[in-house]
């Protein structure tokens, strides 16, 4: 069957009966608790080429975060106990993979990803998370990993949004986010949010972070 008359369907089960595996290339941590994961560029390596082939284009049509707080991890060492707070966000994406042929016709699934970092990386890493789910779930990719395997690490004192009200605005803790993704970005916060951040209502902060993520995506040269 030529590939102009296939339906996204079949273009997606075509590719994925062609990509079967995405070998472990990242290298996660240092000396003991290190490991080998699925990179991102290792999935995107797999992926781009077979989409191509079977006239499937994918990106992440929308982002929602849906969670987002502060964890504490308490560790103890000679006696002498350490608390490192870091800032954790959990965003859902819905990823379309259209057919290029007949763009109204498209799949869409939902993923979500977790980022946890001490400074403004939080975000970045949820979105690259999520996307690479997608990817890998909507190809049915085979990598090895189990996360039920895996044990997680306490966190304690995790403090849990709850839900918005009408006029809530941003934490500082998600201030501080927003201006060192300015930094990153080369932006000026003054610029960029000419009303101040301690104004900036929470349901204007996903798209903030989005808008963010892409400038500091694009002047890393991410495709």
């Amino acid at each position: 069957m030529s590939d102009k008359v296939m339906n996204i369907y079949q273009r997606m089960s075509a590719a994925t009966a062609e990509i079967s595996r995405v070998s472990k290339n990242l290298e996660v941590g240092f000396g003991k608790s290190s490991y080998k994961a699925v990179g991102e560029a290792d999935v995107l390596a797999a992926v781009k080429p077979v989409e191509e082939k079977y006239g499937i284009y994918s990106f992440p049509v929308s982002r929602e975060i849906i969670e987002s707080g502060v964890l504490e991890n308490v560790s103890e060492y000679n006696g002498q106990t350490t608390t490192k707070k870091q800032f954790q966000m959990r965003v859902s994406t819905v990823y379309r993979f259209v057919n290029v042929d007949k763009p109204d016709e498209y799949l869409d699934i939902t993923t979500y990803g977790d980022g946890v970092d001490s400074q403004d990386k939080a975000p970045g890493k949820a979105m690259t998370y999520a996307d690479k789910y997608a990817l890998l779930k909507a190809y049915k990719i085979m990598t090895g990993d189990d996360p039920d395997q895996n044990e997680s690490k306490e966190l304690k004192g995790y403090n849990k949004r709850t839900p918005e009200k009408k006029n809530e605005t941003i934490s500082e803790k998600e201030q501080e986010v927003l201006k060192n993704m300015c930094v990153a970005a080369g932006l000026s916060v003054e610029t960029t949010f000419p009303k101040g951040l301690a104004a900036m209502p929470v349901s204007q902060y996903t798209d903030a972070v989005t808008k963010l993520q892409g400038v500091i995506d694009s002047k890393k040269g991410k495709k």
